[in-house]
């Protein structure tokens, strides 16, 4: 924390990490963003970018906002982070994003297609048949546990315990309240399996992990960046897919004219997971350092100084998504900043909209409609999400026989 508080900048005094606010934030992005692009939270001693424009730059300019000083809320969980690819800047971040790449691009995933729409078609099958059941447990987590799981290619313990290392991260990308203390053996943990996987070669064939391997040994990858490699697949491969999952269901069934148009036009898919990436952010926000001094907006900005980059208040800037809080499937503003911006744009984009479409997909001639009851949400320091939701989907007894493809 700065020993000064500014006084060039409005204030927003919130314990930003209470369950209260952690359950229901939006009023609070309201809030900020209704007292300018950049705010400063007293009671974190950080800074705050809150508008669409501020956000999307601050990310763009990485030279100016590093996160080699780690993008948790406080020196605690930066700390932690040390070496990930999310708290790397060029070249390091550079040479960990070519080494994971090859494996995330749609050329490598094309052929994964074919198994996403089988099996989700499958799953809808299924579902619509049953009075009710948890549209995270038993729909979103689905693919990422049945199929993502194993292209990580971890042995069983780790394929196990993925979504809990996982979420262990994401509470570290905090602060240190009870949630990110609790995470730390969990982060152990995760680390020392992956050094054991790397001691003993203990990956698939053909896995993300055991491409990881044979980088090291053909001495393409340096062993030191090897173990943050595998833990970067590792982190948000579940997750985060499996919450705007979550939100895309919820919103669905809170709109159902926006279901009947995607029904009615499939094409519009794409843009209902854009919308609930859009409004469901499922990473809430990550944090930058100034490298220098920096003046944005009118604000001085000291060097070192902790900047939030609000990605779910810049998500829902009424200056650039018109009627910014409403679920609207033609929307033809789809910039949002829900997979991040810049080099630090998500790594695993393609492949969460790949398995986001395909179960979109499979319930187009399926589910006529959608209906859900008060979700649990998931406590966590950085997700935004839901750990349960009951949901019913009414079965469509009279499907058309020509539902597109696509």
């Amino acid at each position: 924390m700065l020993d000064n508080a500014p006084s060039d900048v409005p204030h927003y005094d919130v314990a930003f990490y209470d369950d209260d606010v952690i359950a229901d934030p939006f009023p609070h992005y309201a809030a900020m963003r209704a007292l300018g692009p950049v705010v400063y939270l007293p009671q974190l001693g950080n800074y705050a970018f809150t508008h669409f424009a501020t956000v999307r730059d601050g990310l763009r300019n990485h030279p100016a906002f590093s996160s080699a000083a780690g993008v948790s809320a406080d020196d605690f969980g930066s700390g932690l982070q040390a070496g990930n690819i999310i708290a790397s800047d060029p070249p390091r971040h550079t040479t960990m994003r070519k080494a994971m790449l090859p494996t995330l691009m749609p050329a490598s995933l094309s052929d994964l297609r074919e198994n996403f729409d089988r099996l989700a078609e499958h799953l809808v099958d299924g579902l619509t048949e049953l009075d009710e059941f948890d549209a995270i447990a038993d729909f979103a987590s689905f693919l990422p546990l049945s199929v993502v799981r194993d292209l990580v290619g971890l042995p069983e313990f780790g394929k196990e315990n993925m979504l809990k290392w996982g979420a262990a991260a994401f509470d570290i990308a905090g602060i240190q309240n009870d949630r990110g203390k609790r995470a730390v053996e969990t982060i152990k943990e995760m680390r020392a399996f992956v050094l054991d996987i790397l001691d003993n070669g203990a990956a698939s064939d053909g896995s993300w992990a055991r491409r990881v391997i044979d980088l090291v040994d053909s001495k393409k990858l340096a062993p030191d960046i090897a173990p943050y490699t595998i833990r970067d697949y590792i982190n948000p491969s579940l997750d985060t897919t499996i919450s705007a999952t979550g939100h895309l269901i919820r919103l669905l069934s809170q709109n159902p004219d926006q279901w009947d148009k995607v029904r009615a036009e499939p094409g519009l898919a794409p843009a209902a997971i854009a919308e609930a990436v859009r409004l469901g952010t499922p990473i809430r926000s990550f944090a930058r350092t100034a490298v220098d001094d920096i003046t944005v907006e009118g604000v001085v900005i000291p060097k070192g100084a902790r900047v939030m980059m609000l990605y779910a208040s810049a998500n829902r800037d009424e200056a650039v998504f018109e009627n910014a809080d409403a679920f609207d499937v033609t929307r033809t503003n789809t910039s949002h900043l829900g997979f991040g911006h810049g080099i630090h744009t998500c790594v695993g984009l393609h492949l969460a909209q790949m398995e986001m479409l395909a179960l979109v997909r499979a319930m187009i001639p399926r589910v006529a409609r959608i209906e859900t009851g008060t979700p649990q949400i998931a406590m966590n320091n950085t997700i935004c999400g839901f750990a349960s939701l009951p949901t019913v989907f009414h079965k469509d007894h009279h499907p058309a026989t020509d539902w597109p493809a696509n």
